[in-house]
Order: structure tokens, then C-alpha cells, then sequence
């Protein structure tokens, strides 16, 4: 390149950022200073020779640069379908061209929304799933699209049109036997949706079973089944005076080993037989697993009030209602002003472990069975003291205590009396319910039937533990 190329050249780089309104890119200036170095290099006076030399190797250099940028932006655009010309003739460098594209990428090519593009098979499951529920009665704020159609449809009809989706060759031909050795494994699509449907029926009988213990108890979590120490914390040392220049007195809060926590497993298993199936018996799926949810969650309430009924022996080697403990009331009769009183006044007279201050523990529940609901009713509901004759006086107990009935404390008599009890607030509750990793919900999973066995097959089970935790923040009232 002679003296008069490059200097043309240079003026073409200015003219092409000067019609760009820009400055030059780092490419261009660094281009144009390298032309600039040859000019120079050729107006020194010397030997022509040298002056030669110089100039065609910075000439050189000046084209392979030129040339490699131009390969590069070549290579790039033809990458993503656009003309290179436009941006090799402004003196695009790479990286400007490559920020370029990305900004057209950006605005031409919009990225879709991110999200699950569900197949056939996907809504099939969700449809059948959701038709099953309300084909057996349950109420769905917002079913599947195709749920509707759906719900009139036989099992054997829905395990066909998933075997139709599968892509099983004449699927409309085979019998029920046939259509159930299809589907004897978990991860078929028809099973899956019979689970489903099992799975929505049993969390809904669980979460409306008809239990109390949920309302007084305290529930706590563990996080395996390993036996947990807990501890009785009582009170700090009292302040005491410090006289002028004194030293404070070190003290210790005191504490006293409480009770031992721990979770024990609780399940059952049931079946969906052939002969279901054939029949179309979705009363089958519409109950059994109901029963099945309402009795774990059962067992559980039996559980908390068996616990408390029995009287066990706790932790400390004395009955949970003893004399030693303070919490029996001294008058033994159905639900008045005078009994309340006495356990009312037992439970503030309580007293922080390993010291003499009164815990004042205040009453919240009052725990009957229903052969008492009435009577207790009657008497928290009334303004006066139902036991007086005179109007006047009043009832201290009117509307103080939450009332709660259970008939499994019904089986809880001792001579024909009926036992209640006055407790404190779920966070100072006598008796804890715990859950592994406070999963409270029983798992419901659908199993491979064993060799021989034809039709579908549920595990049921739930981890759990019952535990009295204080025996200061419950009196008992044995009745009579």
C-alpha cells in the first residue's frame, strides 16, 4: 500500500464515523493510528531502502488485521442470518459487532415465557383425575379443562383412552382383564390418575375428620424417631439488694430433666381388588380411602385423650394426676362455681421447677365428655350462677373458658363418674403432638402389587408421638 492509499483509507475510516455521527470505534482508531505510523514512516528522510522495508511490513500487518476482522464479523453474522457487509464497511470492531446482534436478538427474537408445556398425556391425567372427583361427589373450585366430559366416563373407557395415548395398538378391542395387566405398575398413566384421585379423596376426609384434640394440645416436630430429652425450666434466683460497694451474687436458672419425646409409625395398607375395577365401583375410590384418612387422624385424637384419661405414670415416676403434683380437685362434682374455683386456684398455685415462685397459670379449656356438654354449656353460658335460686348473683365463670367435647373421654369413667378437666393455652398445653419434620398430613402411596395379586395397592402411614410434657398446666375433676 502506497502513501496515497493509505491516506485515502484514513479518510475513509473519518468519513464513515463522521456520516455515523460517531467517534471512531477502537478497531477504527486503532487502524487508522497504524496507517498513520506507515505515513510517517515513509516522509522520513533516510535511505530509500529502509524507508521501504519499513513501510511494507506495517502495511502488511495493516491487511492481515483487516483482513481477519473481516473473516471474523463474516463467520458471526452468517451465524445468525444477518448481512455482514453493512457492519465490516463501518469499521465494526468484533466485540461491537457481537453486542450489536445480541440487541437485535434481543428485540426480533423475544424469549418465550418460561414454563412446563404439558403433553397429551398431561392433561388426560389432570382431566380423568378431576372428572373421577366429581363424578364421586367432591366440590373443585377450579377442575381441569375437559374434566366436565370426563366425568361420565367408565374406568375401563378412561384406562382405554390411555392406553390410546400410550399408543397400545388396539386399545378400544382389549377386555378388562387385558386393560388390567397394563396397569399394574405405579407409573402407568391410568394408575397414576387412580392414585390421584385416592390421594385428593383421602386429604380432604383427613383435614374434615371429626377430632378435637387439634384445639388444646401443643404441636411440636421432631426430626427422626430417636428418643428426645426435654427439660422443666423454672425460674432465676430472686434479685437481691446489693448494698453500697457490694458484689452481685452469681446464680443459675434452675432446670429438671421433663419428659422423654419420641415418634412412633403409624399405617395400614389397602387394595382396589379386579373385581372393582370390572364393576366400575367408584364408591370404591370415593370411600375407602376417606375411611381409611379419617381413621389415622382418629387414632391420633385417641390417642391424646387416652393418654390423659389413663393417668399414665410421666416422667418423674409419679401419675400425671396425683397428689404430689397438685392437680386434683378437692371437690368432686360436675361443672360449678365452686369446683372451677378450686382447680383454677390449684393450677395459679403451681410452682416453677426447683423454686417456690407461683406460675400463675391461667385457665383456658374446659375438657368434657359429651355426657357433660350440656351441663357445662349451660353453666359457662350463663350470666348468673345456675346453682343459686337468687338472680343476683353472678356467674364468675360466665364465658371464661372454651368448652371442649369429646366422646372418647366418654369411655374415661372411674364408679360411673364422668372425669373433666381445666387446662391452660396450647403454647403451655399438658400434652404435646408430634410430627416427623412436622409433616402432620399421613402419606398415601401407591405400591406394586405383589406376584398373584391382581388390582391396585395403597401404603397409608404417619409418624407421630404423644407426649405429656407438664403436669402444672392441667387439673383434674374426677366427677360424681
Amino acid at each position: 500500500m502506497d502513501l496515497e492509499q493509505m491516506l485515502a483509507r484514513q479518510k475513509a475510516i473519518l468519513d464513515a464515523a463522521k456520516a455515523a455521527q460517531r467517534d471512531l470505534t477502537e478497531q477504527e482508531q486503532r487502524e487508522f493510528d497504524d496507517l498513520q505510523r506507515s505515513i510517517e514512516v515513509l516522509r522520513i528522510p533516510g535511505k530509500p531502502s529502509e524507508k521501504t522495508a519499513d513501510a511494507d511490513e506495517i502495511a502488511r500487518k495493516a491487511m492481515e488485521g483487516e483482513r481477519q476482522r473481516t473473516m471474523d464479523i463474516t463467520d458471526l453474522c452468517r451465524s445468525f442470518d444477518y448481512d455482514p457487509q453493512e457492519y465490516i464497511k463501518a469499521g465494526n470492531s468484533m466485540d461491537e459487532v457481537r453486542a450489536l446482534i445480541l440487541e437485535k436478538q434481543l428485540k426480533e427474537k423475544k424469549p418465550l415465557s418460561v414454563g412446563i408445556v404439558k403433553d397429551e398425556g398431561d392433561k388426560l391425567r389432570e382431566a380423568a383425575r378431576d372428572g373421577l372427583a366429581l363424578r364421586i361427589g367432591l366440590e373443585l373450585e377450579k377442575p381441569a379443562p375437559g374434566a366436565k366430559e370426563l366425568r361420565s366416563m367408565s374406568l375401563k373407557e378412561i384406562a382405554k383412552e390411555c392406553l390410546r395415548i400410550e399408543g397400545v395398538p388396539n386399545a378400544s378391542r382389549l377386555s378388562e382383564d387385558e386393560i388390567l395387566r397394563q396397569y399394574l405398575t405405579p407409573t402407568s398413566l391410568f394408575a397414576g390418575i387412580m392414585d390421584q384421585t385416592a390421594r385428593t379423596v383421602f386429604e380432604k376426609a383427613y383435614t374434615d375428620a371429626q377430632t378435637t384434640y387439634q384445639l388444646w394440645t401443643k404441636r411440636g416436630t421432631l426430626k427422626d424417631f430417636r428418643p428426645t430429652k426435654t427439660y422443666q425450666v423454672g425460674t432465676a434466683g430472686e434479685l437481691l439488694l446489693v448494698p453500697q460497694n457490694g458484689e452481685l451474687k452469681h446464680d443459675m436458672v434452675n432446670a429438671e430433666e421433663g419428659p422423654q419425646r419420641q415418634l412412633l409409625t403409624f399405617g395400614r395398607q389397602f387394595s382396589m381388588s379386579r373385581q372393582a375395577f370390572i364393576n366400575d365401583d367408584v364408591d370404591f375410590i370415593a370411600t375407602i380411602p376417606a375411611l381409611y384418612a379419617q381413621s389415622a387422624r382418629l387414632g391420633i385424637n385417641r390417642l391424646v385423650y387416652q393418654t390423659l384419661a389413663k393417668n399414665p405414670a410421666i416422667w418423674d415416676g409419679k401419675l400425671l394426676f396425683s397428689a404430689d403434683h397438685a392437680n386434683i380437685s378437692s371437690v368432686a362434682s360436675a361443672p360449678n362455681v365452686e369446683a372451677v374455683s378450686d382447680m383454677r386456684m390449684k393450677m395459679k398455685n403451681q410452682k416453677a421447677a426447683g423454686g417456690e415462685v407461683k406460675l400463675n397459670i391461667p385457665a383456658k379449656f374446659m375438657l368434657v365428655p359429651t355426657a357433660l356438654e350440656t351441663k357445662a354449656g349451660q353453666f359457662i353460658g350463663s350470666p348468673v350462677d345456675p346453682a343459686q335460686t337468687n338472680p343476683n348473683i353472678k356467674n364468675p365463670f360466665y364465658n371464661s373458658l372454651t368448652i371442649i367435647s369429646d366422646a372418647e373421654l366418654d369411655d374415661a369413667t372411674a364408679n360411673g363418674a364422668k372425669e373433666w378437666y381445666i387446662s391452660s393455652d396450647q403454647l403451655r398445653a399438658p400434652i404435646q403432638v408430634d410430627y416427623l419434620n412436622g409433616v402432620d398430613m399421613p402419606t398415601i402411596v401407591m405400591k406394586q402389587p405383589p406376584a398373584g395379586q391382581l388390582g391396585y395397592l395403597w401404603d397409608i402411614y404417619i409418624d407421630y408421638g404423644v407426649t405429656v410434657v407438664d403436669f402444672k398446666t392441667v387439673v383434674k375433676n374426677n366427677g360424681q
